[in-house]
């Protein structure tokens, strides 16, 4: 077999630490593994061959002995002494992380794809396996690029100092948990141990949020951009101008970077959060086509963030774009931070953001015991506390199962007047029905929240009756729907009424909601808008499909577009903007 060039595993910067186990009772066909594995990975990941279950485990052990992790396990089904499933069954309790690979045969699929069901395989692989280039080693290549991302993640070294329901502190810990960095919490409100350390490091009483690094840093009170730099998990715009800008690193947002790349365009990302938007923080998906096992919104979100890296495009995180100037041939997109970055192209894919509760007292509280949408990572901090849900929906219910798992109450507050008229399907209404923590309160709404520094006191007012029902609360959970993230392009591209944006034929069949009219002869492309170069795609666009898979496409859909539209100012000779240069002609109204 031809010698492989090392993959993108074996080059990248991180030292390698862990070792790939191949199990295999055929010796021919593992050695013949092991050896295009250590090939391919090259010299910095260790492969150890193994003929069977207790081969296997005896390796294992001495690898643990040793202190060296065992980043991923590929298995034959059918071992002399066992099966490969059993032998993951070990692998998961022992190192859950280790990623686990099942080769077997076709008349044994359905017993891998009950494995997978159960969570004891990632993936499994049809044999032969030949070739191999295109067969196992882009699946050994995703699973140790996912392992070694939370590997290098873990070993950052984060420790935080805060107050639980201070804002600043939440904002810390929310972002952290979402960009899977593991972190070292201590709560300065009655941890004797946080205290101690907070004189250490002399900090102020009261002490500011406070997140230290093992290398010896120290940030106090951060925002979201500061850490996001000292974590490495953005950069900042290293061109004068691209070919395409996306604004927003949802689902959308990364399809669309992503097949951008493949066609040679140069692409930034600017995105004010964490890769993956709304999907970012579902906690599964089961849905997505290709993923038989599932995943959870975070997995595909970092995985497609790391597909777009690893094609060029550039990724500027925790930065909020503010405004949009349209111009001939290079358009600007506007951010928090006083810089612009210009494109040839724009796509907004911004998607969508939590409604807000509109009710005294909910605006001087927000992350300090109100909070929009439901991090699962908040839940174990619920322990003995009285939690409210609102919202009618299926993430409501299930923001509120979860919590009941470790809060002393959940109340779900819905404003259908039975549970049955929400919007909830059989299997969450029932497992709602059935919790003994969890009390529904139908046909109310939130009236008041009353709280000094923090949340205290939740008024319910009955919509029937306007009865008032003051109900004691630590965290109050909103998931009363979504509003499109549209305000910051709302005087520059056409909205509808609920504030979507308007694409290609919308565009023309709304003229009374364009902010100028349309200035050229041919109509708007697929997915452009009432601006020629500013495209839309997702959940912001008016009426898409709100799915990841629609996101997905709608990607895709708008970059076949883009590059139609940036072929045509190539041929008509109407790009007069230089490299070096991004001034033009402003086509949009003035903001």
């Amino acid at each position: 077999m031809a010698e492989a060039p090392h993959s993108a595993i074996a080059r990248s910067a991180h030292p390698r630490t862990s070792a790939v186990l191949m199990v295999s009772p055929d010796a021919m066909q593992r050695d013949e593994l092991v050896e295009a594995l250590r090939r391919h990975l090259g010299p910095g990941c260790r492969v150890i061959g193994a003929g069977g279950v207790r081969e296997a485990s005896d390796v294992l052990t001495y690898l643990t002995v040793e202190g060296t992790a065992v980043s991923l396990v590929i298995c034959s089904h059918r071992l002399p002494d066992g099966s490969g499933v059993a032998l993951f069954g070990h692998v998961g309790i022992a190192s859950p992380a280790t990623r686990r690979v099942l080769l077997t045969t076709m008349d044994q699929a359905d017993a891998a794809l009950q494995a997978i069901n159960q969570s004891q395989v990632d993936r499994y692989l049809v044999l032969p396996a030949e070739p191999l280039e295109d067969r196992l080693l882009p699946i050994v290549d995703d699973l140790l690029t996912d392992w070694f991302a939370q590997h290098a993640a873990a070993q950052v070294g984060v420790t935080v100092l805060g107050h639980r329901f201070a804002p600043k502190s939440y904002l810390v810990k929310d972002y952290l948990a979402r960009s899977l960095v593991p972190f070292t919490w201590f709560d300065l409100s009655d941890d004797p141990e946080a205290h101690a350390l907070a004189r250490d490091l002399n900090l102020p009483n009261p002490a500011p949020t406070t997140v230290l690094f093992d290398d010896g840093r120290a940030l106090y009170d951060p925002t979201v951009a500061e850490l996001a730099a000292a974590l490495g998990l953005t950069q900042e715009a290293t061109r004068d101008r691209y070919d395409l800008v996306v604004v927003g690193g949802g689902p959308a947002g990364l399809a669309a970077a992503v097949y951008g790349a493949c066609e040679g365009m140069s692409v930034v990302v600017v995105e004010d959060d964490c890769p993956g938007g709304q999907a970012g923080i579902t906690t599964r998906v089961d849905n997505y086509l290709g993923f038989p096992a599932g995943l959870s919104g975070a997995d595909f979100a970092h995985r497609a963030l790391a597909q777009a890296k690893r094609l060029g495009v550039e990724w500027c995180s925790a930065k909020v774009a503010t405004g949009l100037l349209p111009l001939k041939g290079a358009h600007r997109v506007l951010l928090d931070d006083g810089k612009t970055v210009v494109g040839r192209a724009v796509l907004v894919a911004t998607g969508m953001t939590w409604r807000k509760l509109d009710v005294p007292g909910a605006e001087d509280l927000v992350n300090a015991g109100v909070y929009y949408g439901a991090s699962a990572a908040e839940a174990k901090a619920a322990a003995d506390e009285d939690v409210i849900v609102v919202g009618d929906g299926d993430t409501a219910a299930a923001a509120a199962l979860g919590f009941a798992e470790h809060a002393r109450s959940v109340t779900l507050v819905v404003r259908e007047p039975t549970l049955a008229g929400a919007a909830l399907s059989e299997k969450h209404a029932a497992a709602i029905e059935e919790h003994k923590r969890i009390t529904v309160r139908c046909g109310a709404e939130v009236g008041e929240l009353r709280g000094y520094g923090r949340l205290e006191k939740v008024v319910l007012l009955d919509m029937h009756t306007g009865a008032t029902d003051v109900l004691p609360a630590s965290s109050l959970y909103v998931l009363i729907g979504m509003v499109p993230f549209s305000d910051w392009v709302r005087d520059t591209v056409a909205l509808d009424e609920l504030g979507f944006v308007l694409t290609d034929t919308e565009v023309a069949l709304r003229p009374e909601l364009l902010p100028m009219s349309w200035p050229l002869d041919r109509p708007p492309l697929l997915t452009e808008t009432s601006v020629p170069g500013v495209f839309a795609a997702g959940d912001v666009r008016a009426g898409s499909i709100k799915r990841i898979g629609s996101a997905v496409g709608q990607g895709a859909v708008a970059v076949a577009a883009i590059s139609q539209y940036l072929d045509s100012l190539a041929t008509a000779h109407d790009d007069p903007i230089g490299e070096d240069s991004v001034e033009g002609d402003w086509q949009g109204p003035q903001t």
